[in-house]
């Protein structure tokens, strides 16, 4: 397999900050549809900013992150019953024409000294997480319609209007059939986020607690659930009192979206509140992986997942696969485990970034 080059320029401080994702899960590869012609979901979260903010108690939070592990296992169970043997079309009605490519170079991210990127599959925590460039990823609360209370992880992403949040499309939205009306709410974004036991809500926002506006998702997830390509999504963030825009705040990352599943020297963190064999992850805290991102499938096209190597696990969700150059292209969505929740492989999967996280992108970038 031919490992695709993003270059060895990469920032020792980009490197430091290493993404990952918040929700992991089962796919039957077997089964993989590709979208034909990528539709958006859009939507709104109209509760005002400040009643958001406050909803987030610390009793609120620590059951987002209890209930993190629950998600992954329904989440799982949802993708095996998805892709049971007899619901793939014929692969020559599936294949999607990717002919276009979606890429941003000017990231915001601090990038210091080149240097190689080591295999590191085994995640360690982020040096300095309430610094640039690690506060370009964020923990995202959020509740569902139930009014349970939630975790993923997002990152800043270069857009015009300065104020949008990449993430995975399970992170805002259950991907069950509801359309607009379905997306969660009291979506919040906190960049550097941390523990504190001694905060009020339990842990630290230095960089603010932004309040998601405009919600975006390809139909592909909103519709079909579809994790093979349909896992992303974007949404707009209000700024709260004090700052400006999200991006001159905590800086933003580039994207390379199209460019196909093959990529070397990647970086991916998130919140994990777990991980395979892992017992010192607790969803306050960023980790980070580094290594190569290749074809989850290769030689079958209906299926161009990235796959990683990387042992974070739940609440991971949604975490950045970036390139040393400060460009996403990928997004943390599911991992291989058991059905019931426990991971058996230190593996992480994101979603095809092709035509949808390019409808994506140029769609939320209109949007306030």
């Amino acid at each position: 397999m031919n490992i695709r080059t993003t270059g060895r320029a990469t920032a020792a401080a980009l490197l430091s900050i290493a993404l990952l994702p918040a929700t992991l899960a089962t796919a039957n590869v077997a089964q993989a549809e590709a979208p034909s012609k990528p539709k958006l979901t859009i939507g709104k979260q109209t509760t005002d900013p400040q009643k958001v903010r406050d909803f987030w108690t610390a009793e609120r939070v620590s059951r987002a992150l209890a209930n993190e592990e629950k998600d992954q296992a329904a989440f799982n169970k949802k993708a095996a019953a998805a892709t049971k043997p007899g619901d793939r079309k014929p692969i020559e009605q599936t294949l999607p024409a990717q002919s276009r490519t979606a890429v941003s170079n000017k990231t915001l991210a601090p990038l210091a000294t080149a240097t190689d990127v080591p295999e590191m599959p085994y995640a360690q925590p982020v040096p300095f997480p309430q610094s640039q460039p690690a506060v370009l990823v964020g923990k995202i609360l959020f509740t569902a319609k139930d009014g349970s209370t939630h975790g993923c992880s997002g990152s800043s992403i270069v857009t015009a209007n300065k104020n949008t949040v990449w993430t995975a499309g399970h992170c805002i939205h259950p991907g069950d059939g509801t359309g607009a009306e379905g997306f969660f709410q009291n979506v919040l974004f906190i960049p550097g986020y941390k523990k504190n036991a001694q905060a009020p809500k339990g842990y630290d926002a230095p960089w603010g607690e932004w309040a998601a506006n405009a919600k975006v998702a390809p139909t592909a997830w909103t519709a079909d659930g579809d994790m093979f390509w349909g896992d992303m999504a974007a949404f707009t963030v209000i700024p709260p009192t004090g700052y400006t825009n999200l991006t001159d705040s905590v800086g933003a990352f580039g994207y390379n979206f199209g460019s196909g599943p093959d990529w070397s020297d990647i970086i991916d963190s998130g919140f994990p509140g777990d991980g395979y064999q892992r017992t010192d992850m607790d969803g306050y805290t960023q980790f980070y992986c580094t290594g190569n991102a290749e074809d989850a499938t290769p030689f079958f096209p209906v299926d161009e997942r990235l796959q990683f190597d990387c042992d974070m696990g739940h609440g991971a969700s949604g975490g950045p696969m970036s390139t040393p150059q400060g460009q996403i292209v990928g997004a943390n969505s599911h991992g291989e485990d058991d059905g019931a929740g426990n991971l058996t492989a230190p593996i992480l999967y994101s979603s095809a970034h092709a035509d949808n996280a390019i409808d994506v992108i140029n769609r939320i970038g209109t949007l306030n």
